[in-house]
């Protein structure tokens, strides 16, 4: 992606974040997001078409990320020599980024728009879920597999959410270690 267009994009999330911590989502317009990124309206309808659009694009520039083939060494964290058959890494990667914007998640899980990024994140790690539990078949024997994938996603939202509330005091790979347990794959 261009240099610019990321700019761009991390400007207008960073001032949606912003707005954020002053107004809860409902009442926030796209003036708002204008006057804290400095850009113009033009900018902004370049790459967004609604408020909504900016706050699922943060939530979709995550998971593009995890799930990408393409994966670069980063600052905090680094996947490059893992396994790409190993789907625990995948959720661990994904705690990662949410610990690299914990105030940002934090900010929107605690404010009127958590409906819609949790129905977002549920529709991104469900069909994870649902290859774990078909890897675990002898744990879930005689469950439905949309029942225990289910089951998974939100043991999954749950324990980030806790993890977030908390502060992230525990590592993301202790936090996948609970999901394990918590979901009988230990």
């Amino acid at each position: 992606m261009d240099q610019r267009v990321t700019k761009t994009k991390e400007t207008i999330h960073q001032a949606f974040y912003r707005a954020l911590k002053k107004k809860d989502y409902s009442a926030i317009t796209i003036q708002d997001i204008l006057n804290e990124s400095q850009i113009s309206r033009s900018a902004f309808y370049a790459h967004f078409k609604s408020k909504e659009e900016v706050l699922l694009s943060i939530t979709s520039d995550i998971f593009d990320h995890v799930f990408s083939r393409h994966l670069e060494g980063e600052k905090t964290h680094d996947f490059l020599q893992s396994s790409i058959l190993d789907y625990w890494e995948y959720i661990e990667h994904y705690l990662y980024h949410l610990q690299d914007e914990k105030e940002l998640i934090s900010a929107i899980l605690s404010n009127s728009c958590r409906p819609i990024v949790l129905q977002e994140t549920k529709e991104k790690i469900a069909p994870l879920a649902m290859i774990i539990i078909g890897e675990q078949k002898d744990r879930f024997e005689g469950l439905p597999s949309s029942l225990s994938a289910d089951m998974m996603t939100e043991t999954i939202i749950k324990a980030t959410e806790y993890w977030l509330k908390d502060g992230c005091k525990e590592t993301p790979e202790t936090i996948v270690e609970y999901v394990k347990k918590l979901s009988g794959c230990q």
